[in-house]
């Protein structure tokens, strides 16, 4: 599945509430969620000596990705755009490989006109 289909499905099953606003909070609230649900996952090997459970680890990646889905959808964003020019600013950031150096050095007006274009 194409990753703009995916935002299209999730209206399938979403909640619609009064307005844009309030959709929008609730898919932001939703991804607190989840990434509070995915980090149970990790805190629970950490401080509990835990296998880590890897059906819900997909389980509530998958749930994250349905809040984003949503999201751009609400919001008319594209999300296949989105990651792409997410993929060009982190080239510019990092031409090689990750360094702190580029961390810490970043060019923001060259990352701007990048995720403008």
């Amino acid at each position: 599945m194409q990753l703009n289909e995916y935002c299209k499905w999730t209206e399938n099953t979403c909640a619609k509430l009064d307005n844009q606003v309030l959709d929008t909070c609730h898919m932001l609230m939703g991804m607190t969620t989840e990434v509070g649900e995915l980090t149970d996952c990790f805190k629970k090997q950490l401080a509990y000596n835990k296998i880590i459970d890897w059906v819900n680890v997909k389980e509530e990646l998958g749930d994250l990705m349905f809040y984003i889905g949503s999201l751009c959808r609400i919001l008319n964003l594209n999300l296949e755009e989105i990651l792409d020019n997410n993929i060009l600013k982190l080239e510019t950031r990092y031409p090689n490989k990750f360094t702190e150096h580029h961390a810490q050095n970043r060019d923001l007006d060259k990352e701007r006109i990048i995720l403008e274009s």
